[in-house]
């Protein structure tokens, strides 16, 4: 299973109606519009989004179908494999691997007229080409990572160190008003900044293509002692939800979150600011990082007039400094635009890019798929059922590699 943060932490996604998707799944009807596009784009987010293609379709005459779709990468799946779907989806860079070796995507690189080199950031190039190729699978568009959240209204200023942060979880814990010191949805992602803060690697591919799963070091059940810790001072009740809603209701001086969760955060007003992430003797928090990317389905090999449009597209939205600065100021989304002026950008913007800079790309490589739900069950074993860490990571561990193996 594929890492689905937005659809876990945003929620936002809506299922649309199978007859606004008639055009692009198949049936009577030709293909929408010039070319379509498929998201789970957050409120605030989609704001922004559809103001550029109204400008887009201005500029150009050119008609672009957008579909707001629940269970995003089922529908893509459903619907890439049986030759159907969008030109172009949105999602972070993480499904370029499985979704490449599937054959869901197409190669743009000789049909783009730009450069990206110089054009985007070093990592932002990087996660839009499938592993051990030069192939182009999608054009990035933002950037993103879990960073500390606070409510200035319960704390001054935020903790610089884990240990104030914990020292703070305490003094405000009250769950029997309903108050609690922190919170945090729990799953691999979310929680990578603890898990990877001493060194070690949920998942790597070495220079030969092996995979090496850090799940049997000692140096990530170090990490998962922080989360245990923090845990304490958390709801019991695991769930996205049950996790936000204590915190925008003021009832939680510190949460941990990306800034898919701003919009949410705003539209309930509640009172929040954006911190770096607590420094860790001994170690770094080292959270997973995500590059947004506007993929290229294979779909667009089907009919070259839709494929120039969406090149087109592609290549507007990403590259245009009016909306990337949109995407900072009121999403806090890190640009990935070189020529964009970082001394402009919010301070809770700032804050994320020190998140990224610290942080470790999410793993492009298929193998990956296998690695979130049993690592996911065996940190919520730990927390909720008083398992042992290393032998709840070791029986992830044998799971992981098992599935690798059929």
């Amino acid at each position: 299973m594929d890492m689905d943060r937005r659809t876990v932490l945003k929620g936002t996604g809506g299922i649309v109606a199978a007859s606004a998707l008639a055009g692009c799944l198949g049936g009577d009807d030709e293909p929408e519009g010039d070319m379509a596009i498929w998201h789970e784009l957050g409120e605030g987010e989609l704001a922004i989004f559809d103001d550029m293609v109204a400008e887009f379709e201005d500029e150009t005459d050119h008609d672009i179908a957008v579909s707001e779709v629940g269970d995003l990468e089922d529908r893509v799946e459903t619907a890439v494999a049986a030759g159907e779907g969008p030109e172009m989806w949105s999602w972070a860079h993480d499904w370029v691997g499985n979704h490449w070796d599937r054959g869901f995507l197409a190669d743009a690189s000789e049909d783009l007229t730009i450069d990206l080199d110089e054009v985007f950031t070093d990592a932002a190039v990087e996660a839009v080409q499938p592993p051990g190729t030069d192939a182009v699978a999608g054009l990035p568009a933002a950037g993103e990572t879990i960073s500390l959240f606070y409510n200035p209204e319960l704390i001054d200023e935020p903790p610089e160190s884990l240990d104030e942060m914990l020292d703070i979880a305490e003094e405000y814990h009250n769950p029997q008003q309903g108050e609690y010191g922190f919170s945090q949805d729990v799953n691999v992602y979310t929680f990578s900044w603890a898990l990877q803060a001493f060194g070690s690697r949920i998942f790597e591919v070495d220079e030969n293509g092996d995979a090496h799963l850090g799940v049997d070091d000692d140096e990530m059940h170090e990490g998962m002692e922080i989360a245990r810790d923090l845990y304490e001072f958390m709801p019991r009740d695991l769930e996205y939800d049950a996790q936000v809603t204590p915190f925008t209701e003021g009832n939680v001086p510190l949460h941990m979150n990306g800034p898919w969760a701003v919009s949410d955060f705003n539209d309930q007003d509640a009172d929040f600011e954006v911190a770096e992430l607590p420094a860790i003797e001994g170690g770094e928090a080292s959270p997973y990082t995500g590059i947004d990317v506007w993929y290229f389905s294979d779909m667009i090999n089907e009919d070259e007039d839709r494929k120039d449009v969406t090149i087109e597209f592609g290549e507007y939205y990403t590259t245009n400094e009016e909306f990337a600065q949109r995407w900072a100021d009121e999403q806090f989304y890190i640009p990935v635009l070189q020529d964009i002026d970082e001394d402009g950008l919010p301070d809770e913007v700032a804050a994320f890019q020190s998140a990224f800079a610290q942080g470790v790309a999410m793993p492009v490589d298929a193998r990956m798929n296998q690695v979130w739900e049993p690592l996911e069950d065996a940190m919520t074993a730990v927390l909720t059922d008083d398992g042992d860490i290393a032998e709840e990571f070791s029986a992830a561990g044998e799971s992981i590699r098992d599935s690798w193996d059929e």
